[in-house]
């Protein structure tokens, strides 16, 4: 059974989609928790920009993933969700302490 599973090609088509639907399910609820926990929160508007961009972003993945067609939309759909991804962490990453001990030092200078 293990070896036919494995050499079936339908099989693991099937498995991929299944992987592929599980793990955008996931992607799209995690950016809705992220999007409504900080929507009554006092952040920068360029954050808040951020946010509802990937918010944004994640939901036409969603949609571009229903029309097969669209496929090369949705894989630079997926380029894009990711960079903003990595943008807003990024810009709400907590600074590292040798940076912070520097900041009084360039004040100075400035």
């Amino acid at each position: 059974m293990r070896n036919n599973f494995f050499n079936n090609r339908s099989y693991m088509f099937c498995f991929l989609q299944l992987d592929h639907r599980i793990l955008a399910t996931t992607t799209l609820f995690s950016i809705c928790a992220l999007w409504w926990s900080t929507r009554k929160l006092d952040i920068h508007p360029a954050i808040r920009s951020l946010v509802g961009s990937t918010f944004g972003m994640a939901a036409l993945q969603v949609t571009l993933y229903i029309f097969h067609s669209l496929g090369t939309a949705h894989q630079a759909g997926a380029l894009t969700l990711l960079t903003l991804m990595l943008l807003l962490n990024h810009t709400v990453r907590r600074p590292s302490m040798s940076l912070l001990k520097t900041l009084p030092q360039v004040a100075k200078t400035a």
